[in-house]
């Protein structure tokens, strides 16, 4: 074996040995990973001492890069962005959620809630054993777990002016204040909240109402559309071929929606039929095709909104 040779295998054999050696120190001293920029950018971290580590397996730790204190370790931060007006975001480990502070990035309500919100005016909805209930930020009950979680439309177990839209354990929505009373009493199927009224959904009407249920308007709709069928006029053009063209001819009938459902009005806002439909279709003046909340069945109705049989 030559010299030149014999030089080359030994730059080989201290590239590989060299190799080994880094990857036996990264190991041995464990590998930091970039701070996770989604992390720092939206918001979730409120004190630029604290840095945010995301490991292989996507949960994070939170060090404070001053003090070099570990805050929080194996939890993630990938929706719990704090409300504007207070400092705590919601994390979760193993399937519970809980709450830390977003300027010092320690926990100040351990992970044991099946879902959580953010705070809002002092309090917070947590889920436990199937039901909401609010905490305060030390992390007390103040409103006791007994409020069903249903899902849409209840997705938002927020309070805004004082106000929190919650269910009953019958499914029927009302409101209460900060300290769990009822001020709308729960005989509502939907309602949607704001500053000044209500909009209360019951048997396919939505009414707007005061915070003292006075009625403001008895009916409020979500859409109105004119009804009109198509109908083909014959003409002759002015090279002498005959054409057809089609043109929409209004039927004076108009369909209302009210909470997905559509019903049938006649121009002098008389409600022909109730809201129990999916659509209506105009077939001519005197037919409609209604179809039903199945989404295929129809039936026809005439233009005094009579189901024809």
């Amino acid at each position: 074996m030559n010299t030149k040779t014999k030089r080359i295998i030994g730059i080989s054999a201290w590239s590989l040995l060299a190799a080994i050696l880094v990857v036996g120190i990264i190991f041995i001293c464990g590998y930091e990973k970039p701070i996770a920029e989604n992390v720092s950018e939206d918001g979730l971290l409120l004190n630029d001492d604290l840095i945010a580590i995301r490991e292989n397996d996507g949960k994070i730790t939170i060090k404070n890069e001053k003090t070099g204190k570990i805050t929080a370790e194996n939890i993630k931060l990938d929706w719990g962005i704090p409300s504007p007006n207070d400092s705590l975001g919601v994390f979760s480990t193993d399937g519970k959620r809980g709450y830390y502070n977003s300027y010092t990035g320690e926990i100040v309500v351990e992970a044991q809630y099946r879902r959580a919100w953010v705070f809002s005016e002092g309090l917070a909805a947590v889920q436990k054993n199937g039901n909401i209930g609010f905490i305060n930020r030390k992390g007390e009950v103040v409103i006791p777990f007994v409020y069903p979680y249903h899902g849409n439309p209840l997705h938002e177990f927020i309070f805004k002016n004082g106000h929190c839209i919650v269910a009953d354990t019958n499914g029927k929505c009302g409101i209460i204040n900060t300290k769990g009373e009822w001020i709308i009493q729960p005989r509502y199927d939907n309602i949607e909240a704001y500053e000044e009224y209500i909009i209360a959904s019951s048997a396919g009407i939505r009414k707007q109402l005061t915070y003292n249920e006075e009625i403001i308007n008895a009916f409020v709709v979500d859409h109105i559309s004119v009804l009109s069928y198509t109908e083909s006029e014959r003409y002759e053009n002015k090279d002498g071929e005959i054409v057809y063209l089609d043109k929409k001819v209004p039927t004076g009938l108009f369909s209302y929606r009210v909470g997905g459902r559509c019903g049938l009005m006649d121009a002098n806002c008389k409600r022909l039929t109730d809201p129990l439909y999916e659509s209506i279709i105009a077939v001519n003046k005197n037919m409609y095709r209604a179809t039903l909340l199945d989404s295929y069945s129809e039936v026809i109705l005439n233009a005094k909104g009579e189901i024809m049989q």
